[in-house]
């Protein structure tokens, strides 16, 4: 029993500190000027932190510029206090805005407090739309929520070269090995 209390200790924990990381999060509305290059990925993070209405749908928008066009994810976490979750998901959504169709729908878990959600290449100029709608929990007056998005860019060709030049090497040290040319 006393394991289970602090494994549930631990996640209440995390939870806390992963949204107070996140607690000065953006109102609902472009997040184009958000994304940093961190190198690996175009990052950003949106959510709304004065919800004090029920139901709700939140939009964040930004166009993919070059070179952010390759796949990648996006996250949601609801606000947390000592009084438990405070804001219910009911769905987490990315729209291509220019052909106005769904690129990804956002998988909904841990009673509808976490979402999570994947989706492939963007295209060049287009403007998208993250979408989140939900409620606050029963008992909450007001809540909040947080999420982030990162976008994997294409890589380069010189990327390229450089992989295909380190598979040529690992082919030939293979060869040579497996020949005892030492």
């Amino acid at each position: 029993m006393k394991r289970r209390s602090n494994n549930t200790v631990t996640v209440i924990t995390l939870l806390f500190a992963f949204y107070m990381q996140q607690a000065h999060a953006l109102q609902p509305g472009p997040i184009d000027s958000s994304f940093v290059n961190n190198g690996a990925s175009f990052d950003a993070v949106f959510g709304n932190d004065s919800i004090s209405f029920s139901p709700f749908e939140d939009h964040y928008t930004f166009s993919a510029v070059p070179p952010m066009f390759d796949g990648g994810g996006m996250s949601i976490v609801s606000g947390f206090s000592f009084s438990g979750f405070n804001v219910r998901f009911n769905s987490f959504e990315l729209w291509d805005v220019t052909t106005s169709t769904v690129i990804a729908t956002g998988s909904i878990l841990a009673g509808q407090f976490l979402g999570f959600a994947s989706f492939p290449g963007l295209v060049s100029g287009n403007d998208y739309d993250v979408v989140v709608s939900g409620e606050l929990n029963s008992g909450f007056l007001s809540g909040s929520y947080s999420g982030n998005i990162s976008i994997a860019p294409i890589p380069e060709p010189k990327a390229y070269a450089m992989l295909v030049a380190g598979l040529g090497l690992v082919v030939f040290a293979a060869f040579r090995r497996r020949h005892n040319y030492y």
